[in-house]
């Protein structure tokens, strides 16, 4: 019989800890400010140190907790022949203070310029500790005012 006991107490346990992960499906856009150092190293080949500062993600779904974050962005991409490559981090704020990291990956630019790559939840405090997630970005800027425009696709989920 104890045995019986320990073994349901070890089910309800794990049901517990899987009803409490939440998915959400996280496509929207960020918007803010960027800044882009460009360092020419001869011909086609250059790196670009960028920083832009995201006001607001604004997800498709409102309950999403990625809605709302707010915070810097920045890393390096080198651009040679039209290749494109590059990676940083993001460093957002949500409403109830919360922090959360992300990962990003560029990996090629198309005609219009805009860069395009993939993201992923690195790591976080308080609701973001344990999150997981991630998905592709294209990123906009206008070279004119430095207006930001990151379109994401993806998902996360926070346990």
């Amino acid at each position: 019989m104890k045995l019986t006991l320990t073994a349901a107490t070890i089910a309800a346990l794990f049901a517990a800890g899987h009803a409490s992960a939440q998915a959400y499906t996280s496509d929207g856009t960020a918007k803010g400010q960027s800044t882009t150092e460009v360092i020419e190293v001869g011909g086609d080949h250059m790196f670009m140190n960028i920083r832009t500062d995201y006001k607001s993600f604004e997800m498709e779904d409102s309950t999403n907790p990625m809605n709302q974050l707010s915070g810097p962005c920045f890393g390096v991409v080198e651009v040679r022949g039209g290749a494109v490559e590059g990676n940083g981090v993001c460093v957002l704020d949500g409403l109830e203070g919360d922090r959360v990291t992300l990962g990003w990956n560029a990996r090629r630019r198309d005609p219009q310029g805009n860069i395009h790559g993939y993201w992923h939840i690195s790591s976080g405090s308080g609701r973001w500790l344990q999150a997981s997630g991630g998905g592709t970005f294209m990123s906009n800027v206008n070279p004119a005012n430095g207006t930001a425009t990151n379109t994401l696709r993806g998902a996360v989920t926070l346990r």
